[in-house]
C-alpha cells in the first residue's frame, strides 16, 4: 500500500507540475467583421455593418495533454453607420450611430498532440457581450413649422454570447509561438426589443480573426 501511495502521490506531483508549466498567455491583432443587421424602416433604418481594429487575449492552462480551459476578451473599435428613426407623427431623429461588441468568454480547447512544432486547437466557449452605441444628430420636423434640434442617445446592454473558432500556434522556442486565431461571435438577442422592434440595426454575428504571440510559462 506504502508504494501504491507512492506511485499516486508522484503521478500527482508531477502532473501538477506539467499543468503548472503548460499555462499560456496569448494576444493577436487584426480585424473584426460585422454585416448589417435587419431593416425596419420606418421605425429605424437603414441597417448598418463595417470592419474596425479586433484586439484578442486569451489566458489558457492545460488539464490533460489534447484539453485546456481558459478565459478570453474579444475587443474591437466601433463601426458607423448613418440612421433614421421615427419619433412621433411627423417627427424623426436623424443621426449617424457608432458602435462596438465586447465579448468576454469562458473557453475549452481541443488541441492536436503536443511536442510538434505546430500545434491547432478547435475553440467553443460561452460568455457575456457588452453591446455600445452612441448616436448623435438631429431631431426634425417633417410639417410646418419645421424645426430642428439637437439630439442624442446611448445604447448598452449586456447579453448572453456563444464563441467558437480555432487557433494555430507556429513554436518559435519552447515557450514562445507565433499565434494565428480566428472567432466566430454570436449573441443572443437578435437585436431585437421585447416588443419585436429592431434595436440598432446592426448584426448580432461577428467575425474576428488575427495574429500574434503566445507565451507558455
Amino acid at each position: 500500500m506504502r508504494v501504491v501511495a507512492v506511485v499516486v502521490l508522484s503521478l500527482l506531483f508531477s502532473s501538477a507540475i506539467e499543468v503548472r508549466a503548460q499555462v499560456s498567455v496569448g494576444a493577436t491583432l487584426g480585424q473584426s467583421r460585422q454585416g448589417e443587421g435587419a431593416s425596419d424602416v420606418p421605425y429605424l433604418g437603414p441597417p448598418f455593418g463595417g470592419t474596425s481594429v479586433a484586439i484578442l487575449g486569451m489566458v489558457d492552462v492545460a488539464l490533460a495533454p489534447h484539453v485546456s480551459i481558459g478565459g478570453e476578451m474579444s475587443l474591437a473599435g466601433t463601426i458607423h453607420g448613418s440612421q433614421s428613426q421615427r419619433a412621433g407623427f411627423g417627427v424623426s431623429n436623424d443621426f449617424i450611430s457608432e458602435h462596438r461588441d465586447n465579448v468576454f468568454s469562458g473557453v475549452v480547447r481541443i488541441w492536436t498532440p503536443d511536442g510538434e512544432p505546430v500545434r491547432a486547437a478547435v475553440a467553443v466557449g460561452a460568455g457575456v457581450a457588452q453591446r455600445h452605441t452612441v448616436r448623435t444628430g438631429t431631431t426634425r420636423s417633417s410639417f410646418p413649422p419645421f424645426t430642428s434640434t439637437p439630439f442624442d442617445d446611448t445604447l448598452s446592454d449586456v447579453v448572453l454570447a456563444y464563441t467558437l473558432g480555432g487557433d494555430i500556434v507556429v513554436r518559435v522556442t519552447d515557450r514562445v509561438g507565433v499565434l494565428a486565431s480566428g472567432r466566430l461571435h454570436r449573441l443572443r438577442d437578435d437585436d431585437r426589443q421585447p416588443d419585436g422592434v429592431v434595436h440598432r440595426g446592426v448584426s448580432s454575428t461577428i467575425y474576428r480573426y488575427g495574429g500574434g504571440l503566445q507565451v507558455r510559462f
